[in-house]
């Protein structure tokens, strides 16, 4: 993927990634349970269903990334060329393991981009599966890598590798400053963060307050953990 496979070639491997997923979900919905404490109806129609959606989107997305072309003036034009950003470093967070690695890797793989990927240490486990598949798909070795530790020593290692040359993280604000100044101190890669918080939600006066409080609920919980969906605001 930035060893010269072509747009065409690199949506059909994609595609295949997700062939793979659909054709393991049971398997996959099941390490998932283990691995992060899900349902595993969650797993099997939510989460891991949408890891195949993902790679589709993007698989379809390979062969339309291009620069465009302008006349400034008589005689002369200028162009745009997008390239490959080279290794991409994802730090994922713990709640949507399935999710998280595929956001960041689908649109990363697309593009060209090797990968190197660390799960949360909490969940470590679908990640390791997904690189399986991914191999089986015809992704070349080196090109989608999966490092497994703790944030202080992998998380850093990755935040100031010199050839590492962009970093997506996503987790607490805390941990994201230091990426970003591992970053900068570094080689000055780009960093790409979504941070913890949760969204509020607003129940006004004429709200009926037992459903709000029913889908405030269902929005906390639903994961069985945290997933930083609304919680009520008065």
């Amino acid at each position: 993927m930035a060893l010269g496979l072509a747009y065409q070639e690199r949506g059909r491997i994609l595609m295949k990634f997700a062939d793979l997923i659909e054709q393991n979900i049971e398997e996959l919905a099941t390490l998932e349970a283990i691995n992060g404490g899900k349902l595993f109806s969650l797993c099997k129609f939510m989460e891991v269903p949408g890891a195949a959606m993902t790679l589709r989107y993007y698989a379809g997305a390979a062969d339309k990334i291009y620069g465009t072309v302008l006349k400034l003036s008589k005689g002369l034009q200028g162009y745009t060329l997008r390239e490959p950003i080279g290794v991409v470093g994802a730090i994922l967070p713990w709640n949507f393991p399935t999710s998280m690695f595929f956001i960041k890797a689908a649109p990363a793989l697309a593009a060209g981009c090797t990968m190197v990927i660390k799960p949360a240490e909490q969940t470590p486990l679908s990640a390791l599966y997904y690189a399986h598949l991914a191999k089986l798909a015809g992704i070349p070795d080196g090109v989608l890598n999966v490092v497994n530790g703790f944030g202080e020593t992998a998380g850093a290692a990755i935040s100031s590798h010199m050839d590492i040359d962009k970093v997506s993280f996503t987790g607490s604000t805390e941990v994201g400053r230091k990426i970003m100044m591992a970053a900068a101190a570094s080689n000055l890669k780009p960093v790409s963060l979504e941070l913890g918080g949760k969204s509020p939600l607003l129940i006004f006066d004429d709200a009926d307050v037992d459903e709000a409080a029913k889908f405030a609920f269902n929005g906390i919980f639903t994961s069985v953990r945290p997933n930083f969906m609304p919680r009520p605001e008065y």
